[in-house]
């Protein structure tokens, strides 16, 4: 019905129905043509609004970190059936937080981004997920100095959390359109801070993750992000923040730093059973690869079992609760060019345990089947800019044992006290550095199979053993006839 040339009109106890939308009227009182156009221009600034802000940000934000992402394909997980004690205290944790920030931590190959990957998950299932941001190696991308688009993409996603976020979202940026390249403090106070502050309502706490904090270029960088998310305190705000990460120098510093009452701590250590979980993936994945090979002439389940307890036992031992270990075995024995119990009597078989170049039942097991790991102790010790020093120290590990310890390699070397400690400050995640009169060790077994097998850890971090004993024999001469000497 139309009204051609009408002005000043009323409708009573009537409906509209606008025509372009979802909008739906119902009149209980005398509304004027007026009214609803006013409150129709309202709707479509709002919308406006909420277009304006995402097309804004979309440049300045980081998709590839979602837990959700695209790019992300087929992120790892949690094993069924593992890793629940971990889940568990964190779940228990964002019902009685008792503290803002809980800090996720445990040398490489833990298992810790599976863990997040999962946690995110569930909270997005139950609703109570705020945003993600999952790092991976080399993580920058910002035109400022390189610093991470962390806190835009941060707000980006709690504005589909916080109902009216993005309207005081849109004054920021409206007011200044250089934030996105402001400090990373500044980024944090003005899109995260300042307009979760000023809304109005009231909202139950949002988990916020943020995975493989180590991953982010520049360990200064990740020491103010610690140090920011952890003064966030202070505002009270619906906020829960979960870091994950290995336990780096600037990160343990930061943490280490703050007050107890601001942070839980949730070490990846044997309290929490990982030889359990790493046995249950085992034999789980072990009853699957024989269930998919009966076809190649597998013997009967009667007649095994297959790999026996003996095995798995010794696998488990040799992951030092490490999943990326187990995980790595079980893609090697379950590749398809080759019979799969013969792929595990090549490892299995490999003097001294190790996994290296060794041939075992025709089986030639080499430092492709374990790249995966191997780049990922490369990865680490290549942080070390000192890399003849840093070979020296981790030999004189391996031929030290439980002699090892820091003071005494100083000794020996001829370096200045607090030198050796000094050199391994970035390698936390794969050598246990005691503060006390302990030992050095390595924290996974596979890692002195790695240093020892110069196709895996190439000239930059083996060395013979011949090599280390002529130098440790002139260290001891030298030693031996310096100064003072009885």
């Amino acid at each position: 019905m139309a009204f051609p040339n009408a002005e000043n009109f009323q409708i009573h106890q009537s409906t509209f129905n606008h025509a372009q939308g979802d909008i739906n009227y119902r009149i209980q009182r005398n509304y004027s043509h007026r009214d609803y156009f006013n409150q129709h221009i309202n709707v479509h600034e709002e919308q406006d609004t909420r277009s304006r802000v995402h097309s804004a940000m979309s440049v300045h934000i980081h998709t590839a970190a979602f837990h959700d992402s695209g790019a992300r394909r087929d992120p790892s997980r949690c094993y069924p059936g593992t890793r629940e004690a971990a889940l568990q205290t964190i779940s228990h944790w964002t019902v009685e937080p008792g503290s803002h920030c809980l800090w996720l931590h445990g040398p490489a190959g833990t298992g810790k981004s599976a863990i997040a990957q999962t946690f995110a998950e569930k909270c997005h299932q139950d609703g109570t997920l705020g945003a993600t941001y999952f790092f991976t190696k080399g993580s920058t991308s910002g035109p400022a100095g390189g610093l991470p688009p962390l806190f835009s993409t941060l707000a980006y996603q709690l504005m589909s959390v916080f109902p009216g976020l993005d309207d005081h979202l849109w004054t920021v940026i409206r007011t200044d359109r250089t934030i996105f390249e402001r400090s990373l403090s500044t980024q944090l106070d003005k899109l995260i801070v300042q307009p979760l502050l000023r809304l109005a309502s009231t909202f139950a706490p949002a988990v916020v993750i943020i995975d493989g904090l180590d991953e982010c270029d520049g360990d200064s960088i990740q020491g103010e992000i610690v140090r920011l998310i952890l003064g966030l305190e202070q505002y009270s705000l619906p906020l829960l923040f979960l870091i994950s990460s290995r336990p780096e120098s600037e990160i343990r510093r930061a943490f280490e730093s703050s007050p107890r009452s601001s942070l839980v701590r949730l070490p990846l250590d044997k309290a929490l059973h990982p030889d359990r979980d790493i046995r249950h993936f085992l034999v789980k994945e072990f009853e699957r690869i024989y269930d998919q090979s009966v076809r190649i002439g597998m013997p009967p389940a009667s007649q095994l079992p297959w790999p026996s307890t003996e095995d798995i036992k010794e696998l488990v031992q040799k992951s030092s609760g490490h999943f990326i270990y187990a995980a790595t075995v079980v893609r090697f024995v379950q590749e398809d060019r080759a019979h799969p119990m013969d792929r595990l009597d090549a490892i299995l078989g490999i003097p001294g345990g190790s996994i290296s170049s060794s041939t075992a039942k025709g089986i030639f097991v080499d430092s492709i089947a374990f790249r995966e790991l191997d780049g990922l102790y490369l990865h680490i010790l290549r942080k070390v800019r000192n890399r003849v020093g840093l070979v020296k120290i981790l030999h004189a590990i391996i031929h030290f044992g439980i002699g090892a310890f820091a003071g005494f390699i100083e000794t020996i070397f001829g370096l200045r006290s607090g030198s050796v400690c000094i050199m391994l400050e970035g390698l936390h995640s794969i050598i246990n550095v005691p503060a006390g009169d302990r030992p050095l060790q390595f924290l996974h077994a596979s890692f002195k199979d790695f240093l020892a097998d110069l196709e895996r850890s190439t000239h930059e971090f083996h060395l013979e053993t011949s090599d280390f004993n002529a130098e440790l024999a002139c260290a001891y001469m030298r030693l031996i006839v310096a100064p003072g000497f009885h």
